[in-house]
């Protein structure tokens, strides 16, 4: 099959993802591999654009592939999610310089739950796109691709408002610690093109936004050029800002951050002398317990279940009198 237009914009961003996965792998060694600094997805997306051209450019070679079809649309509408999860880790890190010296009116379980919202579209795209291409070839919608377009405008007007109160706390921050909310607020106009044209393709049945056959153009302007516009933000924003300690709250993952689950953004104070020890109600102090046992940290889900569990067996055991009138008996 002869090559095209879209084969053309499939080497082309061979050619331009391949220097920036480097560049990428590079900034991710100097602030960690970790999902909370948000460089790690810079990576991600450019391995995804790697594969997905790879992928787009096998068609050609085998037309009537569905697979290959299927993946290469797959791989293609899933690129908001990176944008969105680097965006978020940028601002987190923003905020945790804020909290150094002030307080921040949201807790850490917004992020999260941003992050959860973001990664259930991430998921039904997934499962849309692998059922969307007929037995003759041609492009058809599903019901949860719809969705996942929906969860992702819902995540980015969130983003956007986080952005937004993040800035009116800005002066709080560490002078080399702003420019993250800089590179955020630049990245989030070419987010939100992005973010559109994956909606016109998805949510409208106007021709030019066809993934398959639309404007080669449209794509290439809102899509090809947002998304490499926002890795290079993000990657010089990467190479030149400082390596926060190991041991900062900055390179922990989100939920563990000292302002995790404080609804009024104030840092807790630790027990001790010259310190106020704050009081933990019971059930904190269970979910607290059964998060951490093991010997590692567990995640939220995985602490809600074992203080479920553990409240339980407090309530089916025995009271300590109910044994003593027993044993006199």
């Amino acid at each position: 099959m002869k090559l095209n237009a879209r084969g053309g914009i499939s080497i082309l961003e061979l050619g331009l993802y391949f220097p920036s996965f480097v560049v990428a792998l590079y900034v991710c060694s100097r602030h960690g591999f970790r999902r909370s600094s948000g460089w790690i997805f810079t990576l991600i997306l450019c391995l995804v654009r790697i594969i997905g051209a790879c992928c787009q450019l096998a068609t050609y070679d085998n037309p009537k592939s569905r697979g290959l079809l299927e993946a290469a649309i797959i791989l293609d509408s899933v690129g908001v999610s990176p944008l969105l999860l680097a965006s978020i880790g940028l601002l987190s890190r923003c905020i945790d310089s804020i909290k150094e010296t002030s307080s921040f009116p949201l807790s850490a379980i917004y992020f999260r739950l941003l992050q959860l919202l973001i990664t259930i579209g991430l998921i039904l795209s997934i499962a849309g796109g692998s059922n969307s291409t007929t037995s003759n070839g041609t492009f058809k919608v599903q019901t949860t691709s719809k969705i996942g377009i929906i969860l992702y405008i819902v995540a980015y007007v969130f983003l956007t408002l986080i952005a937004l109160l993040t800035a009116t706390k800005l002066s709080r921050a560490e002078m080399g610690e702003k420019r993250l909310l800089l590179a955020v607020i630049l990245a989030l106009p070419c987010i939100l093109v992005r973010l559109a044209y994956s909606a016109l393709a998805v949510l409208t049945h106007h021709h030019e936004f066809n993934l398959l056959t639309g404007s080669v153009a449209i794509f290439v302007i809102m899509a090809v050029a947002m998304e490499f516009i926002v890795i290079v933000i993000y990657l010089v924003t990467g190479w030149t800002i400082k390596v926060v300690a190991t041991s900062s709250s900055q390179s922990r993952p989100i939920m563990s951050r000292p302002w995790k689950g404080n609804s009024d953004g104030a840092i807790p104070r630790q027990g001790g002398k010259g310190q106020e020890s704050r009081k933990v109600g019971p059930v904190r102090a269970m979910v607290s317990h059964a998060g951490r046992q093991g010997g590692r940290r567990q995640g939220p889900i995985h602490a809600l279940v074992g203080a479920a569990v553990a409240a339980a067996k407090e309530s089916s055991a025995p009271k300590g009198g109910e044994r003593g009138g027993d044993a006199v008996c």
